[in-house]
């Protein structure tokens, strides 16, 4: 809700953005990795149900607008009308730590990091249903950047926390998992001596919950279960970045951070039953993989990424994907354009991209897309 007194920011309905209309364009990269779709699944079974949603009912998006004093998460129809303000959270606009989160794959319900003390780098984590009623997970603080992991039913929620490691480079680092009914949080596993822990998913039957960990060897995906930690695979001797598990569960796309070379930023997928990992076929900088719905191979942004604007509307730009309505026929994605002053960095815009046009979400400079949600009045 709105707090009392609190300017609101600025904000149009997006039919107030028409721009250049474009399209998306997906390379030749999934025919390179064609031969993928015909490999088992991994780590779940074929009979295993995903669970029921509708895609037509699922045509809204979460999004939020940052602001100098409170940050506004609204709710928007990709069919049209003006956007909803769902809740807002405080703000320490002076450090840019503006509120963030994600929403649940059934659509119903956000979980939102935001940070109220600047003296304090954790976060407080709230979960807000579609009728903007906010429930702060009590007692439980989160790093403000920690990604957040949910299972496929909607009711659990992985993040991160940080703290002094007990020895050796890098921190320690707890990863807390929230029951989103409840509000009630634990400590799934502790890691000590990294540099970074991301959860990235759970297996289809809630059983497992996938973590990546960067340390001095490099990143590996590890399982938790019951306590219990496993190694999965190696990623990577390096560092990687843009974690990305597939819907079913079985594979993970994710960008390889390559420490000399032309090629800085290489997208690749890991296979979890075999723990092989494929290169993409491209040779240029690639981000943010995402999963079409229903592909078995996942499609990568970035200046040498297969999603591309068609035609091009600047010279440079380039396109980096966050997630395809569940239907398929729309995605929202960062649009990057170089400056005109190339001393300055490149302009971005988050837009909602179908195959007629372009729509920007918003004016303000910041806007974080949180996900898609079920259709509301």
């Amino acid at each position: 809700m709105i707090a009392p007194g609190v300017r609101q920011p600025s904000h149009a309905p997006g039919h107030a953005f028409p721009v250049f209309l474009g399209i998306l364009v997906i390379g030749g990269m999934l025919v390179a990795w064609a031969f993928l779709a015909a490999s088992p699944l991994g780590n779940e079974s074929l009979s295993t149900p995903l669970p029921t949603i509708r895609p037509e009912s699922v045509r809204s998006l979460a999004y939020v607008v940052p602001g100098r004093e409170r940050d506004y998460l609204y709710v928007r129809s990709a069919d049209g009308g003006s956007p909803r303000i769902l809740d807002s959270f405080p703000t320490v606009s002076f450090a840019n730590l503006h509120a963030r989160g994600a929403a649940a794959p059934t659509a119903d319900r956000i979980a939102v990091l935001s940070v109220a003390d600047p003296g304090k780098a954790s976060a407080q984590m709230t979960l807000v249903d579609l009728n903007g009623v906010g429930r702060q997970v009590p007692g439980v603080a989160f790093d403000y950047l920690s990604p957040l992991a949910w299972s496929a039913d909607g009711q659990l929620v992985a993040g991160v926390i940080s703290q002094p490691a007990s020895d050796g480079p890098g921190s320690g680092a707890d990863v807390l998992v929230v029951n989103a009914s409840t509000g009630e949080a634990a400590v799934a596993a502790h890691f000590d001596n990294v540099f970074q822990v991301a959860p990235v998913g759970y297996s289809l039957d809630r059983e497992r919950l996938f973590v990546v960990a960067i340390d001095q060897s490099g990143s590996v995906l590890w399982a938790i279960r019951n306590g219990k930690t496993q190694k999965v695979a190696v990623l990577s001797t390096g560092r990687t970045r843009d974690w990305n598990l597939s819907p079913d569960g079985s594979r993970l796309a994710f960008v390889d951070i390559v420490p000399a070379g032309e090629r800085r930023y290489a997208g690749r997928t890991l296979l979890i039953a075999t723990g092989a990992v494929t290169d993409s076929a491209s040779t240029g900088n690639e981000l943010g993989p995402a999963w079409m719905p229903g592909a078995q191979v996942p499609v990568f942004g970035g200046p040498g990424g297969s999603v591309r604007l068609n035609p091009p509307s600047t010279e440079g730009a380039y396109v980096v994907p966050a997630s395809w309505a569940p239907d398929g026929t729309m995605l929202v994605a960062t649009i990057y354009s170089a400056s005109s002053d190339h001393s300055a960095p490149a302009d971005e815009s988050l837009e909602l991209v179908t195959s007629t046009s372009r729509v920007r979400l918003a004016d303000e400079p910041g806007v974080r897309f949180l996900g898609w949600v079920h259709n509301i009045e």
